[in-house]
C-alpha cells in the first residue's frame, strides 16, 4: 500500500496565504479606480438653479489601457432634485443628465473628450490633464431658481458612472451579468435647505 503525503497544518496555511496575497495582488489595481466627487453645490446662475461637480476619475491608467483596446467610454452624471416631505414621498422637483464621452484617436495616439456645449472637443496625450481640464467643473441645469420655496427641505442626488459606450441594447441583454462599467458607478446625495 502506497503512502500518503499529506501536508503539514503549517504548510497547508502557508500555502492558502499565498495564494489568498495572489488573489489581492490581482485585485490590488481595481481598488484604486474610484470616481470621486469634488465640491458639489447646489447655486443660483443667472436665476437658474445650478448643480456644480467635478469629478475626479481614480485608475486612470486603466482608463487609458481600455480606450487603447479600442472602447469608447462615456461619462454620465444623473442629478435629481426632491423636495424632501415628512409624510409622503418626496417629490421629484427636476432632473437633468450629462453625457460625455471620451475616445482615443487612433490616427494622432491622443485622447479625445467630448463635453456638451462646447462645439471642439478637447484633446491631449495625457490623459489625466485630459480629465481634469474636461471634467474639473461640471454644471447641471435643474430649472429656474424660484422654484424652491423658502423654509422647504431639499435632496440632490446624484449618480455617476463611467462605462462602455455604443453597445447595443440587445447585445447588453444577452450578456445580462456582464458588467460594461469601466469604473463601479457611485451616487451621492445633498441635503439641503433653502
Amino acid at each position: 500500500m502506497p503512502a500518503v503525503c499529506r501536508p503539514r497544518p503549517a504548510v497547508r496555511a502557508a500555502l492558502v496565504l499565498a495564494l489568498v496575497l495572489a488573489f489581492a495582488a490581482q485585485a490590488a489595481p481595481g481598488l484604486c479606480q474610484s470616481l470621486n466627487l469634488r465640491d458639489l453645490v447646489v447655486d443660483n446662475q443667472a436665476g437658474t438653479l445650478t448643480a456644480r461637480f467635478g469629478v475626479l476619475v481614480g485608475g486612470a491608467k486603466e482608463v487609458a489601457e481600455s480606450l487603447e483596446d479600442g472602447a469608447v467610454l462615456a461619462l454620465t452624471c444623473q442629478a435629481r432634485l426632491y423636495q424632501r416631505r415628512d409624510y409622503w414621498l418626496d417629490g421629484l422637483r427636476a432632473e437633468n443628465t450629462f453625457v460625455s464621452r471620451l475616445r482615443l484617436d487612433s490616427l494622432t495616439r491622443e485622447f479625445v473628450l467630448d463635453i456638451p456645449g462646447r462645439e471642439a472637443p478637447l484633446k491631449n496625450k495625457d490623459l489625466e490633464a485630459l480629465l481634469a481640464e474636461g471634467w474639473s467643473d461640471i454644471g447641471l441645469s435643474l430649472g429656474p431658481w424660484n422654484a424652491l420655496r423658502h423654509g422647504a427641505s431639499y435632496s440632490l442626488g446624484l449618480d455617476v458612472k463611467l462605462n462602455q459606450a455604443d453597445i447595443p441594447n440587445w447585445f447588453k441583454r444577452l450578456l445580462f451579468f456582464w458588467s460594461w462599467d469601466v469604473i463601479p458607478a457611485t451616487s451621492y446625495k445633498l441635503d439641503f435647505k433653502y
